[in-house]
């Protein structure tokens, strides 16, 4: 059975059992109400997003669903590439939110796994774990064994909380949360021999289970308890928590999870996840492009492996709008991308990119159920090849790095642990290689200082593969006391209307850390015109006017689908301020004045009508940069603000004039057609797709979207405010085009009367700098090219009085020459003049005879600078530049060092400069005269 088609019946199964299909969330974890879960870096479980429903704060149009989530996990990242160990991997689930709990979650697990309409495996091969006091699970799959005639003591087994609660652990160490007991479904392997016949014990099941004979391929989490404790130690939050209680949650509710890549080799009898078909085309691109045939020999099938692994995650990842980088998710992203290179590079020699070459085959196996591979095809192909490409540049710099590090040892000393993670983390250096080539020259490699620094980056990278607070991060921060007894949401009227009459349905403080009020509050509304940051959007500011109270709105989030507004008090029916007092004092006064009460919501609109000219043009900018660059152009990030907007794209290069005066142009045109801005709003998600509609990165979308429309210019899934045509922008100017991240290119620019002001501005610059050349404005540039050439001119005749100063200095300058047999080191100080000046003088002292070594030192702008030249003849008696400029350096407070040959270093206190001097000048004589 192929993977898509276990895909298909497992949601054919559970919609035939009244689940509604919901669509796989982003791998940046955002939830069902829209907001970021702050406690995890990646979707790792297909409950993720899920969280408002499991907690009660949001409820679902159908208590049952069923999804299949991309999910993301680096926990084992050191065993991929074995044979069922994955980063990315799909998640089939069905989850029940206070609808049908233990009994019809296992009933369903053992009929989709052993009826003949849907899987059909054989139940002798089948086993089960319980969490070890849950005899309601255990008695429901004894159920189901004993009516096929097996003994269930041989095929169900109790376990601890450590693999049958969740999460793991949870039971008794928390972390706070809802938690439960599971049971995990397993099956025998088909290339482990045949199953054991009569008694079968827990500790047979145990010793089969490590020895790999047992493959997990479904678990059902039962939700039932909301765990409580608090930190052991405030102050050292790794020492865990202490359990208060484990009361019921208001409802129970069950997560499962079936791994669909594990499942799918259970099915076609395969002994591996490699071997089905999910990967298979993956790894026969890769030989076909190194010209090896996977399964001829272990070594380079595990490099394929691994490298088809990353490669699905970085492409799934790229597609969500996660790029490379330095910190969270581009961090982790980067560290496969780049872990994949090097098993490419080192195992299987290829020389050149290849991970863009090998992608294409990613969109054929699985675009058809993930779209934003073939949406976002050459964009994702694009920045692989660039990462890639970047990377190998830094590699050879790495290589660079640490042979300079290497010579400026001995043999028997060693390598700081910090620098050789340095090397890992910069430059993609493996512990390994940096052991092999230091062995080589006879040094040590502090390993323990290695894993210190090992552990510290990981933690910056927290939260990749961990799913200890995967019910977490989920908080009800307004208490609605309405009939409802959930939140319940806003209705967002802002698209149509600017001032609508509304009612407080939750008012509370804003309190700093100590409990205290700042003055501000959070106003949520049961119906508002005022938009809430979203898609790169700032939200909306106006008023909020009552009988006898006026608040102004500064800022709005949207909180589980409820708008939240943070309000100034201007006006209230109290005698003192609110900043200061206790919040329960504040929360009182708010309830009594403001909750329940009739307001006017009224939007900020000359600032609204900025905002929608930006955002309108950042359709236009991004369809223009897309018909000038290539189709390979997709969002990476935006902010539509009411003086400008910034919008990142993927692009591997800086931008021409020529393309910029294109893509402006390109966008003039669409504001001086005046074109219509037409909005389809509830329209389903494929006739979108199926129109042209661009979705944009990081975004999450339904089944029913709302798309903007200009003309056949510009088709784009948005629920933000725009302008009703494309006249309305006014004047559109590009401020500026820079770097935002690898592979990633930012443009700047204004609308409206921002960008009148620009032109203001500009004109007024013109002006200045044409009075301060006496030019007019018209001949300014000839004007700035005449002053330019002028100071080249007085540049040319400053050096040459420097280096006739210079020259003669050795003779009157007082400046020190020794010998220490035959090497003559010259030690010069200089002052005020250009670096590149001192390096010239001592290029040209050393020039003259290779047994001389040149130590100079620089005071310039207050600060010391320290050069050093030896000749080949004086480094093969022992003088190496870089440590003599070390201890130079050290002397004056600096640091620094290099090549045996130059090297150069700064220090900080200038009164030590004749001082440092002479230790470097002791510190070559001990080089040359051991």
């Amino acid at each position: 059975m192929k993977a898509s088609e276990l895909r298909r019946k497992y949601i054919e199964f559970f919609v035939e059992k009244g689940h509604d299909h919901f669509p796989s969330g982003s791998l940046v974890p955002y939830d069902v109400t829209g907001r970021l879960d702050e406690s995890l870096l990646f979707n790792g479980a297909g409950m993720v997003q899920f969280k408002p429903y499991f907690r009660g704060v949001a409820e679902p149009k159908n208590r049952r669903l069923t999804t299949a989530q991309k999910c993301v996990r680096t926990g084992d990242i050191e065993i991929v590439g074995d044979s069922s160990h994955l980063t990315f991997f799909e998640m089939l689930g069905n989850f029940s939110f206070g609808d049908y709990f233990k009994a019809e979650a296992i009933q369903y697990s053992w009929e989709f796994l052993t009826s003949k309409k849907w899987l059909g495996l054989d139940p002798k091969r089948l086993a089960f774990t319980v969490f070890e006091n849950d005899d309601e699970a255990y008695d429901e799959w004894a159920k189901c064994l004993a009516s096929v005639g097996i003994d269930p003591a041989t095929r169900i087994f109790r376990l601890t909380e450590e693999t049958n609660f969740w999460p793991a652990g949870s039971f008794s160490s928390g972390p706070p949360g809802p938690c439960g007991p599971n049971s995990e479904m397993f099956y025998w392997t088909a290339d482990s021999g045949p199953l054991p016949e009569g008694p079968y014990t827990r500790e047979d099941y145990l010793r089969d289970e490590e020895a790999g004979r047992w493959l997990e391929i479904w678990n059902d989490v039962f939700i039932r308890y909301e765990w409580q404790g608090h930190l052991m130690n405030i102050d050292r939050p790794g020492d865990g928590y202490v359990k208060d209680g484990m009361p019921d949650l208001p409802f129970p509710s069950i997560d499962t999870g079936m791994g669909l890549e594990r499942t799918a080799a259970v099915l076609g009898g395969f002994s591996s996840v490699y071997e089905t078909d999910v990967f298979q085309p993956i790894l026969a691109r890769i030989g076909g492009l190194c010209n090896r045939k996977y399964g001829a020999d272990e070594t380079t099938d595990a490099a394929m492996r691994i490298i088809a692994d990353h490669l699905r995650t970085a492409s799934f990842c790229i597609g969500d709008g996660i790029l490379p980088g330095n910190t969270g998710r581009g961090y982790v992203l980067r560290r496969l991308i780049r872990r994949a290179v090097l098993k490419g590079q080192r195992v299987l020699h290829f020389d050149q990119p290849f991970m863009h070459l090998v992608f294409p085959v990613l969109p054929e196996i699985m675009g058809s159920a993930y779209h934003e591979l073939v949406d976002r095809e050459a964009a994702i192909a694009e920045t692989l090849a660039n990462e890639e490409q970047l990377f190998r540049r830094t590699l050879d710099a790495g290589f660079a790095r640490l042979q300079e590090e290497i010579e400026s040892k001995q043999a028997g000393d060693v390598l700081d642990g910090e620098y050789a993670f340095k090397l890992y983390d910069t430059y993609g250096f493996p512990l390994e290689v940096t052991l092999e080539i230091c062995g080589e020259s006879g040094v040590t490699v502090d390993t323990d200082g290695y894993e210190h620094a090992m552990r510290e980056a990981q933690e910056r990278s927290r939260g990749a593969s961990g799913l200890d607070t995967v019910y977490g991060g989920v908080e009800i921060q307004f208490i609605f006391e309405a009939d409802s007894d959930s939140a319940t949401p806003t209705h967002f009227v802002g698209y149509t209307e600017a001032q609508v009459p509304a009612r407080i349905v939750g008012a509370l403080p804003e309190v700093l850390e100590n409990g205290l009020s700042t003055g501000r509050v959070a106003i949520a509304l049961d119906r508002t015109p005022l938009y809430a940051e979203s898609g790169g959007q700032i939200s909306d500011t106006g008023t909020l006017v009552g009988p006898a109270f006026e608040l102004e709105v500064v800022d709005s989030i949207r909180q589980d689908g409820v708008f939240v507004h943070l309000c100034e008090v201007k006006k209230l029916n109290h005698p003192t301020e609110l900043s200061g007092l206790p919040r329960y004092e504040v929360a009182k006064i708010l309830h009594s004045q403001l909750f329940n009460h009739e307001v006017v919501a009224m939007v900020d609109v000359s600032r609204r009508r900025e905002i929608m000219r930006n955002h309108t043009a950042t359709h236009l900018l991004h369809a223009a940069l897309r018909k000038t660059l290539g189709s390979h152009v997709s969002q990476a990030g935006s902010l539509v603000a009411p003086d400008h907007l910034r919008f990142d794209f993927s692009h591997s290069k800086a931008l021409t004039h020529q393309e910029l005066a294109e893509i402006e142009e390109a966008v003039y045109e669409q504001i001086l057609a005046n074109t219509s801005v037409v909005t389809h709003v509830d329209l389903p998600i494929e006739e979108a797709r199926a129109r042209g509609a661009m979705a944009l990165f990081g975004e999450k979308y339904g089944d029913r979207v709302r798309m903007v429309e200009i003309g056949e210019f510009s088709r784009e899934l948005c629920g933000g405010t725009h302008v009703g045509a494309t006249g309305e922008i006014g004047l559109f100017r590009i401020v500026s085009e820079s770097s935002a991240a690898s592979g990633i290119r930012r443009i700047e620019a204004r609308t409206g009367n921002g960008a009148r002001a620009l032109l203001i501005e500009q004109a007024e610059t013109i002006r200045a700098a044409s009075a301060c050349l006496k030019a007019a404005p018209k001949s300014l540039v000839s004007a700035i090219e005449r002053t330019l050439e002028q100071l080249r001119e007085e540049r040319k005749r400053r050096e040459t009085v420097e280096r006739r100063l210079l020259s003669g200095e050795g003779e009157e300058g007082g400046i020190k020459t020794d010998l220490f047999g035959e090497i003559e080191l010259w030690r010069p100080t200089f002052e005020d003049i250009e670096q590149k000046m001192v390096s010239e003088q001592v290029d040209n002292f050393v020039a003259g005879n290779p047994l001389r070594v040149a130590l100079a030192g620089l005071l310039a702008d207050g600060k010391l600078t320290f050069f050093c030249k030896a000749g080949a003849g004086a480094v093969e008696k022992g003088a190496h530049a870089g440590n003599i400029v070390r201890e130079v350096a050290k002397a004056a407070g600096g640091g620094g060092g290099g090549r045996s040959e130059y090297a150069t270093a700064g220090g900080r206190d200038p009164s030590k400069l004749n001082e440092a001097l002479e230790i470097g000048a002791a510190a070559l004589k001990q080089m040359v005269s051991s």
